[in-house]
């Protein structure tokens, strides 16, 4: 099967967020498609399936090394970008059917443009949990499966020693930390080691939350924003009323024959 590493929401090779591509010859069961996302050992392992003759629409599964996932941005943009970039799909929009629903993905000059569900945010009174991490939030929020807690500022998220038994205890997918940036509109880090990510380099799903939060908080329907892990990531973000566009370039790495 033809299978892609590709660096997704990064301006350069090795950087970003490293996704698996595995395009099937034939049907894979969930054990298959997760022994083969134990083997990459990345973040996400992204599973096409053509849903038609002309490659416009396919069948898009995530699975990271312990488990599926309901929706990942960056591997749906390693996915797009792989489809264009190794196989010449001639489609100018992708369609994706996927746990989220439809998902798709179009070229914005140099960029890729998903457009995504958006995630409403609650905000919450700061819990006992958030001391337990040794946070100084300034606030917190429910983020669809994640937990989102606000910092004073960049330093402060840049800064932060993750406890991941004590995230793994919490009672969510993954713990987002963000702040307003200093020279971006948002910053963040994303850790969700009860699924075997402990940070995750950058988190496409965990935008879609952080759009909805910083739009109010600043007053902006468009956000730049940047994810503060060791490998970083830049996404434009654009609010379409239930909708969010996630812009980020991509590039392969690595392509080759998984041989299974």
């Amino acid at each position: 099967m033809k299978s892609f590493i590709v660096d997704a929401f990064c301006s350069q090779p090795f950087t970003g967020n490293p996704a698996a591509v595995v395009l099937q010859s034939r049907a894979l069961d969930d054990t298959d498609m997760q022994r083969i996302a134990a083997e990459f050992n990345l973040s996400e392992t992204a599973f096409l399936q053509p849903l038609d003759s002309a490659g416009e629409h396919w069948s898009l599964r995530w699975f990271t090394p312990l488990a599926e996932v309901n929706l990942c941005g960056h591997a749906t943009l390693a996915a797009a970008h792989a489809l264009w970039d190794q196989c010449q799909i001639d489609a100018s929009c992708l369609r994706f059917d996927t746990r989220s629903g439809e998902l798709q993905v179009s070229r914005c000059g140099e960029l890729l443009s998903m457009n995504f569900p958006r995630c409403p945010t609650a905000e919450q009174p700061l819990s006992a949990w958030a001391e337990s991490l040794g946070l100084p939030a300034v606030a917190a929020a429910v983020a669809g499966e994640d937990l989102l807690l606000e910092l004073k500022d960049e330093r402060a998220v840049r800064a932060y020693l993750p406890d991941m038994a004590a995230i793994a205890a919490l009672p969510c997918r993954g713990l987002i930390v963000t702040a307003a940036g200093e020279s971006v509109d948002v910053v963040s880090r994303f850790f969700a080691p009860s699924v075997g990510i402990n940070e995750d380099p950058v988190t496409g799903s965990a935008h879609c939350a952080l759009a909805d939060y910083w739009s109010g908080k600043l007053g902006k329907s468009q956000l730049s924003a940047e994810q503060l892990s060791s490998r970083g990531g830049q996404l434009w973000l654009a609010l379409q009323n239930d909708r969010v566009e996630l812009r980020g370039r991509a590039h392969t790495v690595l392509s080759g024959d998984l041989h299974y």
